[in-house]
């Protein structure tokens, strides 16, 4: 779906599978800048590859067209497909420093941020980072079209959004928790800052966030980034409690279950390894306060 004059918006679908068997449904956008030079943004996971080619050649492009890739992190569900790119396109692979290792070495990934059978089910290979991307970059698409890049962490270390000016577009990666959705994020207070960092943009008339289903525009885009914030703010609250009600001896799982309960969110999903660690977060970071 084209979202502006040159951003294009893909929703694909996939699964994790738990060590249970349980399958939790996920979807993960994937973004498409028709640009002279053709780029995507985060590959998703393996199996979307040939639906991103499709809709790439549906447009009038070849995939054989696309020269870079930016990856807004390395997580699984973002990088899945970037094996199966390198090998048919052969892109220039666009990341922070922070999350270069777990992009390269999946292997690695998988050992620090276990998360059911994503590497064996959803990726297609390590592929090398070729480029480092940093606060303050500017990548030239060529055409007049530029990506301002800002480093905004708290997912992961190395959280990239990205901004082009001529189409008023914001992409914010997973740095924005979705009121209603898992909350995924490694450090909170700097979580924190990256929204306060995205209300800062100016300029900005479209939000895309890889944790939403919906693109958010005009009015609407501070305003949702606001709405991040008080999740994240709710969730602190939440966390705090429930600590508070099951006393010192309570386990990860505990706390978890009893915060999934208040924010309506599915128990089995609090078995997660990735939301515990967010959930755990809240407990070593001063209260967030209003």
């Amino acid at each position: 779906m084209r979202i502006s004059p040159h951003v294009h918006s893909l929703l694909l679908n996939f699964e994790i599978e738990l060590s249970s068997g349980v399958k939790i449904p996920r979807f993960v956008p994937a973004y498409v800048i028709e640009a002279e030079r053709l780029t995507v943004v985060d590959t998703a996971v393996k199996s979307s590859a040939p639906t991103i080619f499709e809709y790439i050649e549906s447009i009038g492009r070849k995939p054989e067209e696309i020269e870079y890739v930016i990856n807004t992190h390395g997580h699984f569900d973002h990088v899945g497909g970037n094996g199966i790119f390198a090998e048919r396109a052969k892109p220039r692979f666009f990341a922070h420093p922070k999350d270069k290792a777990i992009i390269e070495s999946l292997e690695y990934q998988e050992r620090i941020r276990p998360i059911g059978n994503m590497r064996e089910q959803n990726t297609s290979g390590d592929v090398a980072v070729t480029d480092l991307l940093n606060e303050g970059d500017t990548l030239d698409l060529g055409g007049g079209v530029q990506v301002e890049v800002f480093h905004t962490p708290g997912h992961s270390p190395g959280s990239l959004s990205l901004f082009i000016p001529e189409d008023g577009a914001l992409f914010c990666g997973d740095v924005l928790p979705e009121p209603g959705t898992l909350p995924v994020y490694e450090d909170v207070r700097q979580t924190l800052d990256s929204l306060i960092k995205l209300r800062l943009v100016r300029g900005a008339t479209v939000l895309l966030s890889q944790l939403s289903d919906q693109v958010w525009r005009g009015d609407d885009v501070y305003a949702h980034i606001d709405d991040g914030e008080a999740y994240l703010r709710r969730i602190d609250r939440l966390v705090r409690q429930a600590a508070d009600l099951l006393g010192e001896k309570s386990s990860r799982e505990e706390i978890c279950r009893v915060v999934f309960r208040e924010l309506g969110l599915p128990e089995a999903a609090s078995a997660l390894p990735i939301v515990q660690t967010t959930i755990m977060a809240h407990l070593v970071t001063d209260p967030l306060g209003e």
